[in-house]
């Protein structure tokens, strides 16, 4: 891969439309197609670096570009920097130490997340010594070489596995594809969840295996969770958060997921973590299994997959997060526990809260917030791109 870089000669530039700066310059990283006044956004390379400039000509940075996407350039550098190995190293290795003051001994971390660790349109799981990489971009495509270069080099992994299996990948028109970089096959990796081990299936499993973004908030059930309480993990996937729930002390717990192989997973890790006898697997649509009930719970999870893909869609995703919580409020015992999720960046943390009042009004209950959180400081927020911050996690109390 030849090495990209910045000059007034060589590189060629983008110049935005009259006030379409103010974003870029208040640190977002984004530039959309009817921000850029030159040139005509068809003639874009692919994946190809810009200098960007504002409509006087000033340097705003160095951008990669898709003409395809919505998204037509994604800022890397504020700086005239040279776009190489040395420039991507840089980039994971600044996270990577700031991963390793934070979690300390640990090694099961988002290690790379995307614009918000310099490295727009890329994600690095690490789990233990095996890393799952997903680019979901034309220009991250072209870097790829330099960031599995990078992780052979500097962290002694053991496998360098590509998840480019995003839909996403669908809105930049490039393909999809799953393949081993480096190393053997990792096949299915055990790792350590805060003194659990569970089951990581980073070549078929959900997203690069895991869900990274949560391991910060399940220690939180230990507050809530009760000798002997009954426990309703929804949309479980391999049951997390059931399995955090029963070494808390909980006397049972139901999850509920429709991925046969998820469920088969959660199996696995109950009967590894001697805890078999005290977790039933239930394989249904969550909202079926809900209409069938007529006991309850003196905690329930909801931790959906998003329900808002795009903004064309935010009304009828609102009214699925409000469905699924009423009827899981139903479900609760007086004084019971809800830990409902959202992962759509597109559902603001305040609009999720409302969500909430409106389901609590639905089913005819009072509740109280107990707790606020996001996802963890692997997944760090850029003060300036609201969109980085997409996890919302509350912890509810129902008052009858």
């Amino acid at each position: 891969m030849s090495t990209q870089g910045w000059s007034d000669l060589e590189t060629p530039f983008i110049k935005l439309r009259k006030r379409a700066d103010r974003r870029i310059r208040e640190g977002h990283c984004w530039v959309f197609s009817n921000e850029i006044g030159h040139p005509p956004v068809a003639e874009l390379e692919p994946g190809g670096l810009y200098q960007l400039q504002d409509v006087t000509g000033e340097f705003l940075g160095i951008v990669y570009t898709n003409p395809s996407s919505l998204i037509t350039a994604r800022l890397l550098s504020r700086k005239k920097a040279v776009i190489d190995g040395g420039f991507v190293r840089e980039r994971i290795l600044r996270a990577a130490h700031w991963r390793s003051v934070v979690f300390k001994d640990s090694k099961y971390y988002r290690l790379v997340f995307s614009e918000s660790d310099g490295l727009p349109g890329l994600v690095i799981d690490r789990y233990g010594d095996h890393f799952v990489c997903q680019s979901f971009t034309a220009g991250m495509d072209r870097l790829m070489d330099y960031v599995v270069d990078t992780l052979a080099e500097e962290l002694s992994p053991e496998s360098i596995f590509l998840r480019n299996d995003s839909p996403y990948r669908l809105l930049e028109q490039i393909p999809v594809e799953k393949r081993l970089c480096f190393g053997s096959h990792p096949g299915n990796v055990v790792m350590d969840s805060w003194g659990l081990e569970l089951s990581v299936d980073v070549v078929e499993g959900q997203k690069t295996g895991a869900f990274l973004d949560q391991e910060w908030n399940r220690p939180l059930v230990k507050h809530y969770v009760s000798p002997g309480m009954e426990v309703l993990d929804l949309f479980c996937y391999t049951a997390a958060w059931s399995l955090h729930a029963l070494t808390a002390g909980a006397g049972g717990a139901t999850a509920v997921d429709t991925s046969r192989s998820a469920l088969l997973i959660a199996e696995t890790d109950a009967c590894r973590n001697n805890l078999s006898g005290r977790l039933e697997c239930v394989r249904e649509p969550v909202v079926d299994f809900l209409k069938k009930q007529t006991r309850s719970w003196g905690m329930i999870i909801v931790d959906p997959p998003s329900f808002i893909k795009n903004r064309s869609n935010i009304k009828e995703g609102v009214k699925g997060y409000i469905d699924v919580n009423r009827r899981a409020l139903t479900k609760l015992e007086d004084l019971g526990i809800l830990v409902t999720c959202s992962c759509s960046h597109h559902l603001d943390a305040s609009t999720f809260e409302q969500v909430i009042r409106t389901a609590a009004r639905q089913a005819g209950t009072n509740v109280r917030f107990l707790e606020t959180r996001s996802q963890g400081p692997d997944h760090p927020v850029l003060a300036a791109m609201p969109e980085t911050r997409y996890l919302k996690v509350l912890v509810v109390q129902v008052i009858r």
